[in-house]
C-alpha cells in the first residue's frame, strides 16, 4: 500500500519520534511512504521513507494554515496511485480532507495530541483540532487515530464520536534500541523533554534537593530543551548534568545506566489524554518511574515499577519511596519494568494495529468505487 504522511510537524521536533517510529515499520510491513511537511528538500536522506519538503516561514499561529495551502498546492498537481491512503497530521486536515476526498484518496486522521491550553494561540488549534475531527465524524468511512483510551474518550465528548470511527495508537518503544543496561552504584534520576514550567521541572529539582539533604548520594539527569533551561543553568548544583536534546542513539545508551525515570506533568487535560513516549523508553531501559498520578500516567497491570504520587503531595511521596529503595529491590523493580516493555510496549504490535487500519480504509474507498 502507498501512505502519504502529511505532517504540520518538523521531523526533528522531539513529538515527531512517534511519526518516525510508525513509518519504518510500515516499511519494514511491506508499505511505501512518503513524508510531506515542513522540512527542506534532503533532510530526511537518513530516514527509509521518501520525503517531499514544503518550508514555511509563518509565524508561530498561521505555520498550519500556510503549510496546509502549501499541501494542497502540492497534492493537486500529482498523479496519485489508486492504491494509496493518506496519513493527516489534525494541523492539515481541515484543508486536505475534502481534496482528498474528490481524488477518491481514502484518509486518516492522526492526532498525536490535542492542543495545549493556556494561550490566545491554542485558540487557533483548537479551532483547526475541532474541524478536523468533525470531518471524521461527518464522513462515513473516515477514521481517527488517538493515543490512550482517555484521549478516545475524550473526542468522543468533545465531538460526539461513535466508539467505532477511533482506533488507539498508543506510544510504543523499540525494545532492541532501549536496552536495561549496566546501572551504576550511584542512584541516577533522569528526565528527558522538554523542559519548561508547564512540565513542573522545579518539583524534579526540588525532590533530588531533598534526596540529598537526607544524606543519599543521587545525580540528576535531564535532557532536553525549553524556556526553564536557563534559569536551571544558573542554580543547578554539580549533581545536575543538563544537556540538549539527545539523538535516539546516545539517548537510549544514556538511559541504560538510569534508574528512575521522572513524570512529572500535572493533572491538566493536554497530559490526562497523552500517552508519554518517555515512559515507554523509562521502562524498556530498565527504569522504575515516579510521577503524579492521573490517567495520561497510569498503565493498567502496572507493578511497583510505576509509583504515581497525589500531585499535592507530589515532592513528600517521591522522596519518601526514593529514599525507602534498597539496591536488591530497586534492581527487582527494573528487571520487572524491562519485561512488561518487551512484552506490551514494543511497536511491532502498534504498527500492526496501524498497518491493518490502513488496508481497511483502502478497501472500503475501493467497494465504494465499484
Amino acid at each position: 500500500m502507498n501512505v502519504i504522511w502529511f505532517s504540520g510537524r518538523q521531523i526533528n521536533d522531539l513529538c515527531a519520534t512517534t511519526q518516525k517510529s510508525l513509518a519504518a515499520g510500515l516499511i519494514k510491513k511491506g508499505h511505501s511512504v512518503k513524508f510531506v511537511n515542513p522540512d527542506i528538500a534532503g533532510s530526511h536522506a537518513e530516514y527509509p521513507w521518501d520525503h517531499h519538503g514544503l518550508p514555511t516561514n509563518a509565524i508561530p499561529g498561521f505555520k498550519s494554515m500556510a503549510i496546509s495551502r502549501k499541501m494542497v498546492n502540492w497534492i493537486k498537481h500529482q498523479d496519485i496511485e489508486r492504491e494509496t491512503v493518506a496519513i493527516l497530521d489534525w494541523r492539515v486536515a481541515g484543508k486536505l480532507a475534502p481534496i482528498l476526498d474528490r481524488m477518491e484518496v481514502p484518509w486518516i486522521l492522526m492526532d498525536r495530541s490535542p492542543p495545549a491550553d493556556g494561550n490566545i494561540l491554542s485558540r487557533f488549534q483548537w479551532y483547526f483540532w475541532k474541524r478536523s475531527w468533525r470531518l471524521v465524524k461527518q464522513h462515513s468511512n473516515s477514521t481517527g487515530c488517538v493515543v490512550s483510551p482517555a484521549h478516545k474518550e475524550f473526542v468522543a465528548k468533545k465531538i460526539g464520536l461513535s466508539d467505532d470511527k477511533m482506533v488507539v495508537i498508543p506510544a510504543g518503544v523499540d525494545t532492541e534500541m532501549f536496552l536495561n543496561g549496566e546501572k551504576s552504584g550511584q542512584l541516577q534520576l533522569c528526565y528527558h523533554g522538554k523542559i519548561d514550567a508547564n512540565r513542573n521541572i522545579a518539583q524534579i529539582i526540588e525532590i533530588h534537593s531533598r534526596l540529598n539533604e537526607l544524606g543519599l548520594e543521587v545525580n540528576l539527569n535531564l535532557h532536553g530543551s525549553g524556556n526553564a533551561v536557563k534559569e536551571l543553568i544558573r542554580s543547578h548544583s554539580d549533581k545536575v548534568t543538563i544537556t540538549q536534546p539527545l539523538d535516539t542513539t546516545t539517548l537510549s545508551a544514556k538511559l541504560s545506566s538510569y534508574d528512575i525515570g521522572f513524570l512529572p506533568m500535572t493533572d491538566q487535560k493536554v497530559w490526562r489524554l497523552a500517552s508519554p513516549l518517555k515512559r515507554s523508553e523509562y521502562l524498556a531501559s530498565g527504569m522504575i518511574i515516579v510521577g503524579i498520578d492521573h490517567t495520561g500516567h497510569r498503565i493498567d497491570d502496572s507493578g511497583e515499577w510505576l509509583h504515581l504520587c497525589k500531585e499535592e503531595n507530589f515532592i513528600q511521596q517521591a522522596v519518601k519511596f526514593i529514599a525507602s529503595l534498597d539496591v536488591a529491590k530497586l534492581r527487582e523493580l527494573q528487571n520487572e519494568a524491562r519485561l512488561f516493555a518487551e512484552l506490551n510496549l514494543d511497536w511491532s504490535p502498534i504498527v500492526d494495529r496501524l498497518s491493518d487500519l490502513i488496508i481497511t480504509q483502502s478497501s472500503k474507498n475501493s467497494d465504494n468505487t465499484k
